[in-house]
């Protein structure tokens, strides 16, 4: 019966853990739109990047910082899926891996 419950508190952290990462992967998502969407979809982007440094650094550290949220999702729901189907588990932490690749070249 300890297993049981220690199982259910184990799912429990690590719902709660994707639950804020999912949460800080969207909210620095949008962020770094709003910081960098104005500035790279100029005409004349090149001389927008360079005049606002400060904005594009910090779009910049919101896109990492989303990305990381993502492999941090992938990275924590592995076991849970492992433990129904490993193939499905880690086919879920390849396709994450690709979003994330994804994302970061998405502005580059």
């Amino acid at each position: 019966m300890e297993e049981k419950d220690e199982n259910t508190n184990s799912y429990r952290k690590t719902a709660i853990i994707v639950g804020v990462l999912f949460i800080t992967s969207t909210v620095a998502g949008i962020l770094s739109v709003v910081f960098l969407e104005s500035i790279l979809n100029a005409p004349d982007y090149l001389i927008n990047v360079s005049a606002n440094e400060n904005q594009v650094i910090i779009g910049t550290v919101l896109e990492l910082i989303c990305a990381g949220a993502f492999l941090g999702i992938a990275v924590m729901i592995f076991p849970v899926l492992k433990k129904h189907n490993e193939s499905i588990a880690l086919g879920y932490v390849v396709a994450r891996i690709c979003e994330e690749i994804s994302i970061l070249f998405s502005n580059a």
